[in-house]
């Protein structure tokens, strides 16, 4: 046979071997008639096939459970059906997709089902795939919303701590130097109500002793990635009032490293600023008032201490010369706080404390000072330990009183029963003098703070033991000195406190 076109054709040929499934059956399934490429397909030969199975038992389940509901049911309503979806199952293989088209015919009075199918792995493929992108994109998508939902609550929440702190967002473009500004801004620059403000007027309301600084510090902050820029000034407001603003930013940097867009806000701190400035010029009255009251009061407490000395002298009976030991004993330590408190004065007023530096005797004028302070604290044992020859040079009032503070803190805070060491060593590098006392040691804590004015050795309370100006004291001592103070406080070593001195000239 030959083609119209001269091509010979072999039509059993064409349907032996046609690219798809060819098959006849009867009105139950029964097939009648299969191509080879079908009997390839499902791994069963021609012989094993006609008027032996039938197609649905050729079916995986779900596909018999669809003929029997769907495809037989509609294929005798229509009389055909197309583009059905089934899985054919195989000999010694995975099932098969195919899809599947199908007609019913009567011939002679006898039904068959015509029937043509065609391999879907490419089409199975693409389904699923087509079904995981389908329900990738739905999870996208509920994603989104979340984080939608996410971005709005956080907005909500930035906005209502923005106008809590009453700040205002402003922002700026390195690149072209374009800057914005939140609407809120014009409240600053003194107008009724928030509006647009641009930089000119924002630059021009700066005042103009404030405005050079204010820009060289941003233009540190772009040269230095990753630096924040930190810097108040004055605002001269359209209403008259003069306001005074700190503006910060932040450079979110790209990907070269270089500052991107900046970020930054401003707030109005006038309020604040006059509170700090009336706060520094109370705290600076007080420390003046107790400077004043200290020093008048120093003149009539030596008087008092003088006249006990002269009562000493004058030989009083045994229970008068009780009682004026311990009014000359109170006298010392009034005086000795008062004492402190002008220096504590001094030092805050950042005048610091004055010394006089001469060369003198370090053993000898510590074991004066622990004589006398033996008599101070009759319920201590006091031990001097004297060692090394080498001259000394500082202001010997001061190291008297550096040790009368170390041993009143020794007696207040130590073991009652054991005794306070004051040792006093040179060295050619220049001297050290040290108080040590037995007791529990200083919590951690009380450690980090202990050399700041109005703290105490214990977290418990002493009542009028001290008003915690000791230890404050005697850092400044060494401060003026040069020097240095240190403490070391455990359980099995005690407390113990060393004062270095350098060596000097004078």
């Amino acid at each position: 046979m030959t083609a119209p076109d001269g091509f010979p054709t072999d039509i059993g040929l064409l349907y032996e071997h046609a690219p798809c499934g060819l098959l006849l059956t009867d009105d139950d399934g029964t097939i009648r008639h299969a191509n080879a490429t079908f009997c390839r397909w499902v791994g069963i030969e021609r012989g094993q096939l006609l008027g032996k199975r039938r197609f649905q038992d050729l079916l995986t389940m779900g596909g018999r459970i669809f003929h029997q509901t769907q495809w037989a049911p509609l294929l005798q309503m229509q009389g055909s059906i197309a583009e059905v979806k089934l899985d054919l199952v195989r000999q010694g293989a995975a099932p098969l997709p195919m899809v599947m088209n199908a007609i019913r015919r009567e011939r002679e009075g006898v039904v068959v089902h015509e029937m043509a199918l065609f391999v879907a792995e490419d089409r199975h493929s693409y389904e699923r795939e087509l079904l995981a992108a389908r329900k990738r994109a739905e999870e996208l998508l509920v994603e989104q919303k979340q984080a939608r939902e996410a971005l709005a609550v956080a907005e909500t929440r930035l906005r209502m701590a923005l106008e809590a702190g009453a700040l205002h967002v402003w922002e700026m473009d390195p690149a072209t130097g374009e800057r914005h500004f939140d609407p809120g801004v014009a409240l600053l620059l003194g107008r009724d109500q928030p509006g647009p403000v641009s930089f000119a007027d924002y630059g021009a309301a700066v005042h103009a002793e404030d405005r050079e600084q204010a820009l060289k510090a941003f233009a540190r902050m772009l040269e230095v990635p990753d630096s924040i820029y930190r810097h108040s000034y004055r605002i001269d407001g359209d209403d008259g009032v003069q306001r005074t603003v700190l503006a910060t930013a932040r450079a979110v940097l790209d990907a070269t490293g270089a500052p991107g867009r900046v970020f930054g806000l401003l707030q109005d701190i006038t309020q604040l600023s006059a509170q700090r400035a009336a706060a520094e010029d109370r705290a600076l009255f007080a420390e003046q008032m107790v400077g004043i009251v200290s020093h008048d009061l120093r003149n009539p407490l030596s008087t008092i201490r003088l006249g006990g000395q002269v009562l000493e002298m004058a030989g009083l009976a045994g229970n008068q010369q009780r009682v004026l030991g311990n009014i000359t004993r109170a006298t010392t330590r009034a005086l000795r706080l008062i004492n402190d408190l002008l220096d504590f004065t001094r030092a805050r007023l950042g005048q610091g404390l004055a010394v006089n530096v001469v060369s003198f005797d370090l053993h000898a004028a510590v074991a004066t000072q622990v004589e006398e302070l033996a008599l101070a604290y009759p319920q201590a044992t006091l031990l001097h330990r004297p060692s090394g020859d080498h001259a000394c040079v500082a202001d010997p009032d001061r190291l008297a009183q550096l040790v009368g503070n170390l041993v009143s803190n020794a007696a207040a805070y130590g073991a009652p029963d054991e005794p306070i060491v004051v040792a006093s060593m040179t060295h050619a590098d220049g001297f050290t003098v040290s108080v040590h006392n037995a007791g529990e040691a200083i919590t951690e804590p009380l450690l980090a703070g202990l050399f700041q004015p109005m703290v105490r050795g214990t977290e418990a309370d002493i009542g009028s033991r001290s008003v915690g100006l000791g230890l404050y004291i005697v850092a400044e001592i060494m401060r003026a000195h040069g020097g240095t103070v240190t403490v070391i406080s455990t359980a099995g070593h005690g407390t113990e406190f060393q004062a270095e001195f350098p060596q000097r000239g004078h």
